[in-house]
């Protein structure tokens, strides 16, 4: 009897959770956010730049995942399908990555508001980005994996966050924000799948009702 290979579970378990971290990842930028953050915190004392880096971290996780789930409560209410927000969302993506190319750094931040949620967690952490790719992934993936992606990733920012100022002084600040351009460049590649993906699932929902009807 000839015995059929099982396929690699591990393999395909591993693939898909590449396919959750590295959108997710570049979606959240931590070494674009040092620049910003070492700005805001630079007159805070080293208690302080800790309790921020925490607090940042927690509310933006909490942010995102209150956006994921909610997300799906909207589309039953608005209608929406995944492809339409998936070409609805990688098109944003798209033009986030573009503005964040053309402009040099990140938006301006406020020092006098509370570091920690405003700008650090919301709009900087928790953006429109992070907001986007973390509810297009859910729509794919489901909530647990994506869940998981997001706490990882967040625990990592959390670590750069950390040791920002040491990150900064051995790199140097310059070189940060040119890697965070690098990381706008992927995402628009990103972006630009999204958005194939979400046209090719669109003409294939179109010809199936065709032929259905």
């Amino acid at each position: 009897m000839n015995v059929i290979p099982q396929p690699d579970v591990a393999m395909k378990a591993w693939q898909t959770f590449l396919r959750i971290f590295i959108p997710l990842l570049v979606s959240v930028d931590p070494f674009g956010v040092v620049p910003v953050f070492m700005s805001v915190t630079s007159r805070m004392s080293e208690e302080r730049r800790r309790h921020i880096s925490i607090q940042s971290v927690g509310v933006a996780f909490a942010i995102t995942i209150g956006f994921m789930f909610l997300g799906e409560a909207l589309f039953r209410i608005l209608r929406i399908t995944v492809t339409d927000f998936q070409i609805a969302g990688g098109i944003l993506l798209l033009v986030l990555a573009i503005l964040d190319l053309l402009t040099s750094g990140k938006p301006s931040v406020d020092e006098t508001k509370t570091a920690g949620i405003v700008p650090l967690a919301m709009p900087l952490i928790a953006g429109p980005a992070t907001l986007t790719t973390s509810l297009l992934l859910s729509r794919i993936f489901g909530y647990g994996p994506v869940a998981l992606g997001l706490a990882l990733n967040f625990a990592f920012l959390l670590g750069i966050l950390l040791c920002a100022r040491t990150l900064a002084r051995l790199v140097g600040v310059g070189a940060l924000t040119a890697f965070s351009k690098l990381v706008m460049l992927l995402l628009a590649a990103i972006a630009v799948n999204f958005i194939r993906v979400g046209i090719m699932q669109a003409v294939l929902e179109v010809n199936t009702q065709k032929g259905s009807g």
